[in-house]
């Protein structure tokens, strides 16, 4: 084995740790639970002890051989002071958790917190679809959606390390109510929780969908709905469900929109598209690919290169682990 260090991607709907050797990007061993928006601080860093141990257990390795570990969370963070400012899409109770400190404490290991697509974005340019490319953005859409930014080879933080938050930059002035609670936001149209809000929306309003089938046990009525899954999306869209197909080509086209304003804004070489609901539903993509390119600037639409993730599910917790290794390394 090489250098290894724990990567934990902690999304909206799960959090999934990860044993890495930073040295090849292989993943040697995993440990993943379910996330719960009623969990307070400290049942949310259990959640990331629980999984950092499993995954340590998994790798065959021990605590004391990791160099470090590195929380990437759907929230706002304070890197330089490791807090978990707040999040949209998790627990509204949790705010200025010292995480990287309390993690340290807990694990005995070096720790430090990111942004959960700024972790992906590490874990692409380390060894996915940034690997040969050093001026890339990463949008992952999932529960919520989130960004990160390469240039010149480096990921970029921002100043208050919040840099690629394309999930709440605006598409509709005064539109949707965001989980943040901002109007209008990007994730308000094109995340699942977004698209689950408007499709529960059209059940309520009298249309059929076969969504009431595939999850017979949901209030749509219930503000707290979960997002529906990818997979039951996809299922859906095979089983031609009119309500799920239009509300699919209005979130792409949302994204379209918001990508279109990173190429102007950036320019970058290439948008690398991941998580969930990109990976199951190609229509999804190629349509916000198709709505990029035609709302960019000419040139620059033509020049972007937009690809699919490739590490998949393990971007975040890949890059989080060599985010890990070079902050040991001072």
């Amino acid at each position: 084995m090489g250098r290894l260090a724990i990567g934990v991607d902690f999304g909206g709907t799960k959090v999934l740790a990860g044993v890495v050797d930073v040295d090849t990007g292989k993943v040697m061993g995993i440990g993943k639970k379910k996330t719960d928006a009623s969990d307070g601080p400290n049942e949310l860093m259990e959640r990331i002890y629980g999984v950092a141990r499993k995954a340590v257990a998994k790798s065959g390795a021990a605590m004391e051989d990791m160099v470090g570990i590195c929380v990437g969370i759907a929230g706002q963070v304070d890197t330089d002071r490791g807090l978990l400012v707040g999040t949209a899409n998790l627990s509204r109770s949790v705010v200025n958790l010292e995480m990287a400190k309390l993690m340290s404490e807990e694990l005995g290991i070096p720790a430090i917190i990111r942004n959960d697509v700024q972790i992906a974005a590490a874990g692409e340019s380390a060894y996915g679809a940034g690997r040969d490319v050093d001026d890339f953005v990463v949008v992952f859409v999932g529960t919520g959606i989130g960004g990160g930014i390469v240039r010149n080879g480096e990921l970029i933080k921002g100043a208050a390390g919040n840099a690629g938050e394309l999930g709440h930059t605006t598409v509709q002035a005064d539109g949707r109510i965001c989980g943040c609670g901002g109007r209008g936001h990007l994730e308000a149209y094109a995340s699942r929780t977004g698209m689950t809000r408007a499709m529960w929306g059209e059940v309520r309003r009298g249309r059929s969908s076969v969504i009431s089938e595939l999850l017979p046990n949901v209030d749509p009525a219930d503000p707290a709905v979960p997002p529906i899954k990818s997979g039951v999306l996809r299922k859906a869209l095979d089983r031609k469900d009119e309500v799920v197909r239009e509300v699919i080509e209005d979130g792409a086209h949302y994204l379209g929109l918001g990508l279109a304003n990173v190429v102007n804004f950036l320019n970058p070489r290439r948008i690398i598209l991941g998580g969930g609901v990109v990976e199951a539903i190609d229509e999804f993509f190629d349509a916000a690919e198709r709505e990029t390119r035609k709302h960019a600037l000419t040139h620059a639409g033509e020049e972007v290169e937009i690809v699919k993730a490739g590490l998949g599910d393990f971007s975040g917790v890949v890059g989080a682990a060599v985010l890990a290794a070079e902050a040991s390394e001072g």
